[in-house]
């Protein structure tokens, strides 16, 4: 009896326990201690109650329209809220006022439109939001959007998000960011700014960024980057300006940055590299600048670099003596789909390319002009041919042709050789047949031979345009029957 009694007082205790930590709501999934999971096209308002001890929530699909003023609860131990793919399309003001833990808030694939302008402030701890996939078309100060079509950020707009870490402003429609927009971010690391309308950068826009590791500006409308824009970000690690306008780049636009490994820049419309443009970013393992327009690269421009360096489908023609001197440890270069021009000036090239077979990778540059060497290896043009002035053309207009010595024909190959030896012929012989060849030509100066195959090519030419006119014709017929039977079809098919 004693034990038994012991027995039922641990079961009321643990019921306690329990009931103080508040049950599973329904529809709801609590699988694991403190993590709620509720999702169902059944669920139309914020399950209640939220256990109080629940320290993550998930919300996803459902059929929730609304968030109101403390939609939570008692849940304030909340640290991560997951509110995704709902019907969600508005939020009131003090939604979020009960949650001061919240670190971690994510409002993606919703159908927002708006924002309250004090919806963010009570979550000062908070160090990733998520916006994404809405269709918020204007906001207040101070909202930090990721995935929405804002059109324009005033300054000062992050200045109570002291601890935030991660801001993703991607996928929106922000033309111009203030200088001090990020002042209040001293924390920030992660920074998504790709796939909006950015024409321009501040060159304060940074300054207070100092542990910012990744950065994110790749689809946008830069044409320029001010000299000493990054200089501030000696953290960074990554940095993406690929597709985009780009159109040159200053010497002073990287600052030193030693941790940084990966430079995107493919797809803009850079046409040269001025010398000692990547000098500061000594510990780059990947450069991509690939699909741009470069015609002429300065001597030092890749001096300090040791790894990858990709350059294919560019304009260049040629590259300077010894650039790739100074990069004994360069691992690999991307040199295809250029323009390159083999002739003398492809020489240093070509030299390095022989000597370095393994750093170009799995294809081969092959030259791009002139027409006699197109397609073929740099390296398998021979010097002597290199050095040798080349026609632009690889066959020359007749009227530029110069009559062949007598110990010269030309061959397939475009070179010289030797004609069969014959019968000398005399200068009597030569006038009398050049006397009988003009008395059989004609009108237009040809001979009956030459009118006759004239005659047969104009007769073919007609027959074939008749022949084609008639195919049309039919075609025409055919294509109109089938537009009105497909017509006629479209009502029973839908």
């Amino acid at each position: 009896p004693m034990e038994q009694r012991g027995w039922c007082w641990w079961l009321l205790l643990l019921v306690g326990i329990q009931l103080a930590g508040g049950q599973c709501p329904e529809q709801c999934q609590c699988v694991r201690t403190a993590q709620v999971e509720c999702s169902g096209a059944g669920i139309t308002a914020i399950p209640s109650p939220i256990p109080a001890n629940a320290m993550t929530l998930q919300i996803i699909n459902t059929r929730i329209t609304e968030l109101g003023d403390a939609s939570f609860g008692n849940a304030s131990l909340l640290i991560g809220l997951r509110i995704e793919k709902n019907d969600l399309s508005r939020i009131s003001p003090g939604a979020f006022q009960d949650l001061p833990d919240l670190r971690y808030l994510s409002l993606a694939s919703n159908k927002l439109q708006e924002l309250p302008v004090q919806v963010f402030e009570p979550l000062d701890k908070l160090e990733s939001l998520l916006l994404s996939s809405n269709q918020i078309l204007q906001v207040e100060p101070s909202h930090y959007l990721a995935g929405t079509t804002v059109d324009r950020r005033p300054p000062r707009a992050f200045e109570r998000l002291a601890r935030l870490q991660v801001l993703r402003l991607y996928e929106n429609r922000l033309q111009q960011i203030p200088a001090g927009a990020f002042d209040g971010l001293p924390e920030l690391q992660e920074l998504g700014l790709h796939q909006n309308q950015l024409e321009t950068l501040s060159p304060e826009l940074f300054v207070h960024n100092r542990n910012l590791q990744k950065l994110y500006l790749s689809n946008n409308l830069l044409t320029t980057l001010p000299s000493g824009v990054f200089l501030p970000l000696r953290a960074l690690a990554k940095i993406t300006l690929h597709v985009n306008r780009l159109r040159d780049i200053s010497p002073g636009a990287f600052g030193p940055m030693p941790d940084l490994r990966e430079l995107w820049l493919y797809e803009n419309e850079l046409s040269t590299l001025p010398t000692a443009v990547f000098g500061n970013l000594t510990q780059l393992q990947l450069l991509v600048l690939s699909k741009n327009r470069l015609r002429s690269v300065a001597p030092r421009a890749f001096w300090g670099l040791e790894e990858p360096l990709q350059l294919p489908s560019n304009a260049l023609e040629y590259l300077p003596a010894g650039i790739f001197s100074p990069l004994a440890a360069l691992r690999e270069v991307k040199l295809h789909n250029n323009s390159w021009r083999c002739d003398e000036g492809i020489l240093p090239l070509r030299g390095w390319l022989k000597d370095n077979p393994h750093k170009v990778g799995e294809i081969t540059p092959l030259c791009a002009q002139p027409l006699t060497v197109r397609g073929t290896p740099i390296t398998a043009v021979p010097r002597d041919q290199l050095l040798t002035p080349q026609s632009p053309t690889a066959f020359p207009h007749p009227s530029t042709l110069l009559p062949a010595l007598p110990s010269e024909v030309a061959s397939p190959e475009g070179a010289w050789t030797e004609p069969p030896m014959g019968l000398p012929v005399s200068p009597w012989e030569e006038e009398e047949e050049a006397e009988e060849e003009e008395e059989d030509r004609g009108q237009w100066g040809l001979t009956r031979m030459q009118s006759g195959v004239v005659v047969a090519v104009i007769v073919l030419v007609c027959v074939a345009l008749l022949a084609a006119l008639v195919a049309l014709v039919v075609y025409g017929c055919r294509k109109k029957s089938h537009v009105v039977l497909m017509r006629m079809k479209a009502p029973n098919e839908a």
